[in-house]
């Protein structure tokens, strides 16, 4: 049977309205960039109060328990369980379950863990652009041992003693040698490649080569200078996520050399 409830027309208008949100928030134990809950509250607010979608969330299931850091102070460890549901002024819903972890030294921990579940259940539901985040085909752990093996130990190698005398190259020879070729700013995309993941590859490769890569500065740099449109990552055309990803790349590089 045909369901025609409104519930699954307005979550789509709501993704082509929902802009990107960078990681512009900084952990002050721990120095790396986070997206915070409040980013995600304010980017779906407006959104889902002109579509009249609102959200009832359930704890399915909690556990708890006492973790002691290596200072010997007692953290609560909480992981939840959270179902939420998303309505419609018809009443027609959809439900997705997620699981939260938080940490706390306070009363904090339940709090912490419901705001992650909802922080990635909205991402997921309405495949809210990040910029950088990071695919997890990124990754690969080739070197991992099955639980409860051992690694063989290594005989050091042996340093070998060249036989050949260098001599370091005079200056006119250092200025004759050839320049290493630096890559292509912006490669093709790949067979079928949607705009939205070329520009998470390129973000990725680039932060490869530029150390304290930041894309949302250079992007917010580059409107202001006029040479990329302001236009969210969920709505770019491949031409112009080939245009962006070009310009913080000379951005950066242009930064790098000075």
């Amino acid at each position: 049977m045909e369901n025609k409830g409104m519930i699954y027309e307005l979550i789509g208008k709501a993704i082509g309205r929902i802009g990107a949100i960078g990681k512009d928030k900084k952990n002050a134990q721990q120095g790396f960039m986070y997206r915070g809950i409040d980013q995600v509250y304010n980017a779906l607010n407006p959104v889902m109060a002109e579509l009249g979608i609102f959200f009832c969330p359930e704890v399915l299931d909690q556990k708890r328990e006492e973790r002691q850091t290596k200072n010997g102070s007692v953290l609560t460890y909480t992981i939840l369980t959270m179902k939420f549901t998303a309505y419609a002024p018809d009443g027609s819903n959809v439900s997705m379950v997620v699981v939260g972890e938080g940490m706390d030294s306070g009363d904090k921990s339940s709090n912490k863990a419901m705001s992650v579940a909802m922080k990635y259940a909205m991402f997921q539901l309405f495949c809210i652009p990040t910029e950088e985040m990071k695919d997890p085909d990124a990754d690969v752990y080739d070197d991992v041992l099955p639980r409860g093996a051992t690694r063989a130990p290594q005989m050091a190698p042996q340093a070998q003693v060249s036989t050949v005398a260098t001599v370091p190259p005079t200056q006119g020879q250092a200025a004759a040698q050839p320049q290493q070729t630096p890559p292509a700013p912006n490669p093709n995309p790949l067979a079928g490649e949607a705009p939205g993941t070329f520009i998470s590859r390129r973000i990725f490769e680039m932060k490869q080569e530029f150390p304290g890569f930041d894309f949302m500065k250079a992007r917010t740099e580059l409107i202001k200078e006029g040479k990329v449109p302001d236009v969210p990552s969920a709505t770019l055309q491949m031409d112009q996520a080939k245009t962006l990803a070009d310009a913080v790349y000379l951005w950066h590089s242009a930064r790098k050399a000075s």
